[in-house]
């Protein structure tokens, strides 16, 4: 069984491409769930593993309580191990997971989850060949599909020019000379059975794992109460118009702001720069010190949110194992 692992932005399809993978008799997609970051990020040493707070981390998450794997089964096939690792760990909950779905070894399991990109080296290091799905979207349009969107968390995504340009700017220097497997959000709406023939060509999936058995409704229907409101165009077809729809949506301020800051990567990765040369430069004034006062206030906000609320600000500071 090989394992693969989805690296991805919120808002930038990685739902779409999950239902398209999912459909192959040879493929099963995971939920969307953090519990390798999670483990990664609580416990910096395989030695400091112990079944209660592994399942205690893992259990606080809400997504993974979605998975329908009980805790204690999961209890059990930890106690059967004869020491904890972190592969051992993961390797317990994808088999807890699999028998959920009724699935005994698929040629390719693929991990959905957040902050993978941040322990590319760690997974690297726990297994023996991964394969790294990078799904990239042009980042005007993730800043536009984020606009007025409410994250899991219950607050506002990243609606703010500046911390949306920067984060997906920072992804590109993260992910620098990575072993990853690239993939345009834009190219797999406009080409699908290509792109993910080639994604499996790659992969070795074999020609019985290529069938289509399933439609992407059935990824849908797993998707949890509290994500099911951001996703509700994966049902159907992609629908190519969404590849540009934010050039009718932002103003031509924010598309001027945007690419002044991401402008190398966008040329990087193959999207045209449109902006507007002409621009009046008081409306761009404007909307630099609205979103630089937003943007400050957003640190602040975050700030209390990741200490008192979430808490994972007190795992962040102690050693900076989110760096």
């Amino acid at each position: 069984m090989k394992y693969a692992f989805l690296i991805y932005d919120s808002r930038s399809g990685s739902t779409l491409l999950s239902s398209l993978l999912n459909s192959y008799s040879g493929v099963l997609v995971t939920q969307e769930s953090g519990f390798m970051s999670l483990i990664l990020e609580n416990f910096e040493d395989e030695k400091a593993l112990t079944v209660d707070e592994i399942l205690q981390t893992v259990y606080s998450e809400p997504q993974f309580c979605e998975w329908g794997v009980s805790r204690e089964s999961l209890r059990a096939r930890l106690d059967d191990l004869e020491s904890l690792s972190y592969r051992s760990v993961f390797d317990s909950i994808i088999s807890g997971y699999l028998k959920v779905r009724g699935e005994i070894s698929p040629e390719l399991v693929v991990v959905k989850g957040p902050r993978l990109d941040i322990h590319l080296k760690s997974l690297i290091s726990i297994y023996e060949t991964p394969y790294f799905i990078n799904l990239i979207r042009d980042g005007r349009a993730v800043y536009n599909s984020k606009l007025d969107m409410v994250s899991v968390t219950g607050m506002k995504m990243s609606n703010n020019i500046f911390q949306a340009s920067l984060d997906w700017k920072k992804k590109f220097r993260r992910l620098a000379d990575q072993p990853l497997i690239t993939i345009r959000f834009e190219d797999l709406v406009v080409n699908t059975a290509q792109i993910i023939d080639q994604l499996f060509d790659v992969i070795g999936i074999s020609t019985g794992g290529r069938e289509i058995t399933g439609g992407q409704q059935d990824y849908h229907k797993l998707i949890g109460k509290k994500q099911i409101h951001l996703h509700t165009n994966v049902k159907s077809a992609p629908d190519k118009s969404i590849t540009v729809k934010w050039m009718n949506s932002l103003s031509d301020e924010e598309i001027w702001v945007y690419e002044q800051i991401c402008r190398k990567d966008l040329v990087e990765n193959g999207y045209e720069l449109v902006s507007n040369k002409d621009v009046i430069r008081s409306s761009v004034l404007c909307l630099l010190v609205r979103h630089a006062a937003h943007w400050i206030w957003l640190k602040a906000r975050n700030i209390f949110y990741y200490t008192f609320v979430d808490r994972s600000l007190i795992q962040k500071i102690k050693g900076k194992r989110f760096e």
